[in-house]
């Protein structure tokens, strides 16, 4: 783009960008949000590897480096808005690549489609690891149309980009598949001189990593293989969300690649990307992270929706409909973003009353564990998060006493909920008094179809010296 034509998208980053620190204290901790941290902060102090988040994470722990710093440096929020630069550079990314594809006009029309991108703006202020590899693949998107214009340096920059994505999160491997593709078509004749280069640099630096960390690394599928939860998701439930969320940008899409007529075959690869992650979700029937592995499609075809827009602007008979397009897309982003944001109970005020109250040594049961245990544990009211006792542990048998002998039990009700024999047994010990209750409000896709908005309730017992005394 040219300097007289990149304001107007800087001026458009610039809001999305505001629009997202502002908002970033929209919900407490999300479950993988606050493992991923509490993780970096073990990782400053030597247990990184030691505490095994190797083993079921999926991906490294690059992100929860820099999501402990980011909590170090401001809490929550300072962790979000490390997501939010991380989500900058995969705006930034495909917007230069439109530019690069269709031309500068189109790039403008991209970055409106993109700022009105409801599940894009959700995953911008959430402190996981996908964030770390949209901003890389956003940055490899890039570097593969910057090979056009002949300067194979780029090569390196779309590998670090591809292999930042792949250790940042591991099943985002298969976004090489639609740029290698884009590579294959950008250079034609060089291009298998290119793929060479850029497969032996990728391969270099995945063995680099790999190779230190290769004995937790190996335990890995066969853990992630047993401790697949489905959450009760369907595969109907799975195809309706898919369709949800990428309607609107398939529809811009599809339009795209019919006016393509210079490049049909790149906009035709763009818009099968789309069906890249909805197919993956169906496939192993994991429902798990499909709003957010779904924006790396989403990502992908922006340009061919800034194309649509754009040839829409340029025909006077038509003009009007791209801005009603982009305030139909804002609307829909707008309730799209916000049923995102509410996916999950808010943690805050109960982590702030057990906080306040649990002594260091106390014995802990909660089963939305991790979003306590980050506060828990950056208080030093327990020593690790091995110190709190939840679903997976109980029913592995990893608790050293029994469940009645627990100073506390926390029941939030939520997609880990304490199954039936745990909330018999404290209610059969009759030892634990209820001294803290508060209520979140959750917006969920329900086996019917439709979004609902549902209390969670926390409810938080506390073990009772004197009903304890009594018993004996």
């Amino acid at each position: 783009m040219r300097n007289t034509g990149r304001w107007p998208v800087w001026v458009i980053g610039g809001l999305w960008f505001a629009v997202g620190a502002l908002t970033v204290a929209h919900n407490g901790p999300f479950f993988d949000e606050a493992t991923q941290i509490t993780a970096g902060l073990r990782l400053f102090e030597g247990h990184g590897l030691s505490d095994g988040y190797l083993i079921w994470f999926g991906g490294s722990l690059f992100w929860p480096l820099l999501a402990g710093i980011g909590y170090r440096i401001g809490g929550l929020t300072g962790t979000r808005l490390m997501a939010l630069l991380l989500a900058s550079m995969a705006f930034g990314g495909t917007v230069r690549a439109s530019a690069n594809l269709f031309g500068r006009k189109t790039a403008l029309w991209t970055a409106l489609v993109l700022a009105a991108n409801g599940p894009l703006m959700a995953l911008a202020r959430l402190g996981v690891y996908d964030v770390l590899a949209l901003g890389c693949i956003g940055i490899a998107t890039w570097a593969i149309t910057e090979l056009e214009k002949g300067n194979r340096r780029y090569l390196l920059i779309a590998a670090l980009g591809l292999v930042g994505a792949t250790v940042a999160k591991y099943p985002i491997v298969l976004m090489a598949l639609p740029l290698c593709a884009l590579l294959v078509l950008l250079r034609r004749q060089r291009a298998v001189l290119d793929l060479g280069i850029l497969g032996f640099l990728s391969g270099a630096l995945l063995i680099a990593f790999f190779v230190p960390f290769r004995q937790q690394l190996a335990e890995a599928p066969g853990w992630q293989a047993i401790n697949r939860p489905d959450f009760g998701v369907t595969s109907r439930m799975i195809a309706y969300a898919s369709l949800y969320w990428i309607l609107m940008p398939a529809l811009l899409a599809i339009a795209g690649w019919r006016l393509a007529r210079e490049r049909r075959s790149t906009a035709a690869l763009l818009t099968a990307s789309l069906a890249i992650w909805p197919l993956f979700h169906l496939i192993t029937r994991d429902p798990v992270s499909l709003n957010k592995t779904i924006v790396f499609g989403t990502m992908l075809a922006a340009p061919l929706g800034g194309l649509t827009l754009a040839r829409l602007w340029s025909r006077s008979r038509y003009r009007a409909a791209a801005p009603l397009i982009v305030l139909a897309l804002m609307a829909l982003g707008v309730v799209q973003w916000q049923q995102l944001d509410r996916a999950w109970p808010d943690a805050r005020p109960t982590a702030r009353y057990l906080v306040e109250h649990v002594q260091p040594g106390d014995l802990l049961l909660i089963d939305e564990s991790w979003p306590y245990i980050l506060y828990l544990y950056d208080a030093g009211r327990i020593d690790s998060p091995w110190d709190v006792y939840d679903v997976y542990r109980v029913s592995h048998d990893q608790s050293p006493v029994g469940l009645c002998e627990h100073d506390w039990f926390v029941n939030v009700r939520g997609s880990y909920a304490w199954p039936e024999f745990v909330s018999e047994a404290i209610r059969e010990c009759a030892l634990h008094k209820q001294v803290y209750t508060e209520t979140s409000w959750v917006t969920g896709l329900g086996t019917d179809l439709r979004f609902h908005t549902y209390p969670v309730e926390a409810i938080v017992l506390r073990l009772d010296d004197q009903l304890e005394r009594d018993a004996r």
